[in-house]
């Protein structure tokens, strides 16, 4: 394991000293908590493959030690409640850089989250992050996400000059909720709140029919994003019972969830018709999404026709970072297709075509983007002739690279 040193302006990742060794194995660092098993999945897999067992076997000693003691430190730091909230968030959210699979880059001198990539990172070399973090560096830590804290909470401040008024967590099962209808169940006036944060399955919204001017979404990207899973080691560190990940809608090999033939699409179908129903005529649903495999975006484009939408336009916006680990030297996604869509209706649209170039991936996505376009309007055999246009482009095929000779 390396550690990561800063000071004096400069940054280094090094095996670590005989000092920094008596250091981590000092008698006062004795994590208490327990954290879980970690269960079969897709993504965990990977885990049990190389011997970790329970969530807490990710971190090292002393790491556990110090999100321990800043844990219970917490509550002690400000009598108000949002306060502590806040501060605790920062500190489970620092849990992401678990120093057992924090790979680092010689390219950008970093470690990275146990996640990054959306995928539990393995590596010979991991990198023990510091939980605290420092003035000058610590992607990731603490003491980072409270500057940013302070700079959003700056923000809202200057731009609002008032506190937000934010009702919730609400039950996506409950009623609608009154407040946003302006008036109680006696038409009595009611102040709307500035946000309302529904928790449950997005198969129910908690809005009225046609009241919404735009849905502002991030779909799930097939089976390439197991959320669920990714999301367990900080749920695990916030003492979050673990959610039934049966209802998530994405296609999980592992445990056999959404496999079944058009059970993906007709999940994606229901919500998307739920988001529907809450647009005004002139309402847009806007989100963007990437994949390589052609079967995924016909899922999505199938959904969409069959949930009453049509497309009004489509855009292409680089997304991703090419030089990252995990992009460099494959066929990699690093462009986003911004997708925009009304209800289904007599209103006159004007559709806006997206601007392409020539590379591999803009070919692909121009292909998709024409059955994009059509979406409200698509023919019985589309989806065929979707998937035998794009059969044939470089961007859908592994990149094989020169063998040394």
């Amino acid at each position: 394991m390396l550690v990561e040193r800063a000071g004096d302006g400069r940054r280094e990742l090094a095996t670590p000293t005989a000092g920094e060794l008596k250091a981590a194995e000092a008698a006062h660092m004795q994590p208490r908590r327990s954290l879980g098993d970690i269960p079969i999945g897709q993504e965990t897999s990977v885990l049990l493959r190389h011997g970790f067992r329970q969530w807490e076997d990710l971190y090292p000693r002393r790491q556990r030690s110090m999100v321990e003691r800043l844990l219970e430190l917490a509550p002690a730091c400000s009598t108000d409640a949002g306060v502590v909230a806040a501060l605790r968030s920062a500190i489970l959210g620092s849990t992401e850089m678990a120093g057992h699979l924090s790979r680092w880059d010689r390219y950008y001198l970093k470690s990275y989250e146990s996640m990054a990539g959306h995928r539990f990172n393995f590596t010979t070399l991991p990198v023990e992050p510091n939980v605290w973090g420092t003035t000058t560096s610590g992607r990731g830590t603490t003491l980072r996400r409270l500057v940013q804290f302070v700079k959003a909470a700056e923000w809202l401040r200057t731009n609002t000059d008032r506190q937000l008024s934010v009702e919730g967590p609400v039950p996506s099962t409950a009623a609608l909720v009154p407040a946003l209808l302006g008036q109680n169940i006696d038409g009595d006036p009611l102040e709307r709140p500035d946000a309302v944060v529904v928790v449950g399955s997005s198969q129910r919204q908690l809005l009225p029919t046609g009241s919404v001017d735009l849905v502002l979404t991030d779909p799930p990207y097939h089976d390439d994003v197991q959320y669920g899973e990714l999301s367990r080691p900080l749920q695990a560190w916030a003492g979050l019972t673990p959610p039934d990940s049966s209802g998530d809608a994405v296609v999980n090999r592992a445990t056999g969830q959404l496999v079944a033939d058009g059970s993906y699409t007709a999940l994606l179908t229901s919500i998307f018709r739920e988001s529907a129903r809450l647009l005004r005529d002139d309402g847009h649903l806007i989100f963007s999404y990437a994949n390589r495999d052609p079967q995924a975006w016909a899922n999505v484009i199938d959904a969409l026709q069959g949930a009453g939408l049509r497309a009004v336009g489509c855009a292409v916006v680089h997304s991703e970072n090419e030089t990252d680990h995990a992009k460099r030297n494959v066929r990699a996604c690093t462009l986003d297709l911004l997708l925009d869509l009304v209800p289904v209706s007599n209103l006159a649209v004007e559709k806006f075509q997206p601007k392409l170039g020539d590379s591999d991936e803009e070919e692909f996505l121009g292909i998709v983007a024409e059955y994009v376009l059509a979406i409200g309007a698509l023919s019985t055999d589309w989806r065929h002739e979707f998937l035998e246009s794009v059969s044939t482009v470089n961007f859908i095929r592994p990149l094989r690279r020169p063998r040394n000779t």
